[in-house]
């Protein structure tokens, strides 16, 4: 049974507990306790970006999904990452690339995720956002300790924009959270933390903090007095006007030279406002169109007519016939970037790989719409959603990444397709959205 209580600051504290009671919060903070100890060793790194120690506690807690009853929505992320996975392994075996190669387990990874975090936080969003707390943690320790290989990270702003940044912010909310903070200040924390990033150069999570506080902020406003149709629209105006607001304010320095100098240097590229700056999607396209069915395995595969076809395509919608296109797809070792998760994955591994990250954005486009349902977590749950949507469209996959997916399809499945049948009455019913800044108890 959920019980929904809201927060009244009006109400004056009660000025005791009773014994029942502090047994009660207590079983709640050990629990809570124990599933940040357990999201965190996410923090050890096993085998690339696939296999962390986070992989093992999962793996282990993987056979009770068949002692409980699964959703639709979990049968759905199951099937469709058993189909990405089986895409792999055909273009792989097409393509001569070892099935151990991380590009062809990567999906199977994230199915090991989703079902450990299933069966160890269920559909309760206290214990589901606990387990994510750690792993944000998890994947900070891991830069303290290992760190990205290939880069010497050393200033701040650095660390910030490569290493921190995403998970800092599910950190500062979650503490918030815990302080009994209500969903539209939550929100202002955001847009301060997105000002802190544009400073910082990056701008991609800034943009992504502000995306989120805005769908926050407009909800909650709003709340019944509209509806959430004209509440998106209103956000997509507002994501307009952001979207010319700063890089504007980029380009004027306000925010430091570096910022200005990145803006000014993608400006001169003629890279279209919706790649983000991403000049590799033309690239990714070229390669789909020539293998949509079964793909190519590796980008590392792709022929040089395909880098013509991609070339000409850039500088067909815009780009800069003078840019230096080799070098904007190829990383320092060689190898070609597509710098997109779903591009790749459908560049790579053909059309069914392409299927499961299609349905994350759809999963992460539900969520923010459906944002009311989570209560005093929405802030979490909305922000996970905008930065793993940013992530498959316009970042290549890196360390945690998988978990940040398993993480948002939970969060999916734990308010949308509930179990069918008599047992339906177990999966908690939507919170109203006059209770937006409720806590949610189980």
């Amino acid at each position: 049974m959920t019980t929904v209580a809201r927060l009244d600051s009006r109400k004056p504290a009660a000025i005791g507990l009773s014994f029942e009671a502090r047994r009660v919060v207590g079983k709640r903070v050990i629990s809570s306790g124990v599933l940040i100890l357990l999201g965190m060793t996410s923090g050890l790194q096993v085998m690339g970006f696939t296999v962390t120690g986070f992989s093992g506690v999962c793996l282990l807690a993987a056979p009770a999904l068949f002692l409980t009853a699964t959703s639709r929505g979990d049968r759905l992320v199951i099937g469709l990452s058993t189909v990405a996975f089986a895409g792999f392994i055909v273009s792989s075996q097409l393509n001569d690339l070892s099935f151990f190669d991380e590009r062809v387990i990567q999906w199977a990874s994230f199915a090991i995720y989703f079902v450990g975090i299933t069966v160890i936080a269920g559909r309760d969003l206290e214990r589901l956002f606990s387990l994510a707390t750690g792993i944000a943690l998890g994947s900070c320790l891991y830069f303290v300790t290992a760190g990205l290989p290939f880069a010497s990270l050393s200033t701040f702003e650095e660390l910030w924009k490569y290493a921190y940044a995403p998970w800092a912010t599910l950190i500062g909310l979650f503490i918030l959270v815990r302080a009994k903070v209500p969903v539209h200040l939550q929100a202002i924390f955001l847009v301060l933390l997105a000002g802190a990033s544009l400073v910082l150069n990056f701008r991609s999570h800034a943009l992504v903090c502000l995306g989120s506080a805005a769908f926050l902020l407009v909800t909650w406003l709003a709340q019944e007095r509209m509806s959430r149709f004209t509440q998106i629209l209103i956000v997509a105006g507002v994501g307009a006007g952001l979207g010319t607001l700063i890089p504007a304010i980029a380009r004027s320095g306000i925010a430091g030279e570096a910022v200005k100098v990145k803006t000014e240097l993608q400006d001169s590229t003629g890279v279209p406002a919706i790649l983000a700056g991403r000049t590799e999607s033309p690239l990714s396209i070229a390669a789909i169109l020539d293998k949509p069915i079964f793909g190519w395995g590796s980008a590392d595969n792709l022929t040089t007519e395909v880098f013509a076809r991609g070339e000409e395509f850039a500088i067909s919608i815009g780009f800069d016939p003078n840019l230096p296109f080799y070098g904007f797809w190829h990383l320092a070792n060689g190898a070609t970037s597509l710098h997109s998760v779903l591009f790749s994955s459908w560049a790579e591994g053909g059309v069914f790989a392409a299927v499961l990250p299609v349905f994350l954005v759809i999963a992460a486009l539900t969520v923010i719409w459906n944002s009311t349902r989570y209560g005093i977590w929405a802030a979490m749950a909305v922000q996970i959603a905008v930065q793993a949507g940013w992530d498959l469209m316009f970042s290549p996959m890196s360390y945690n990444l998988l978990t940040a997916f398993a993480l948002l399809a939970v969060i999916f499945a734990s308010r949308h397709l509930p179990v069918p049948g008599p047992r339906r009455a177990s999966t908690p019913p939507p919170v109203p959205a006059n209770e937006y800044d409720s806590v949610v108890l189980r």
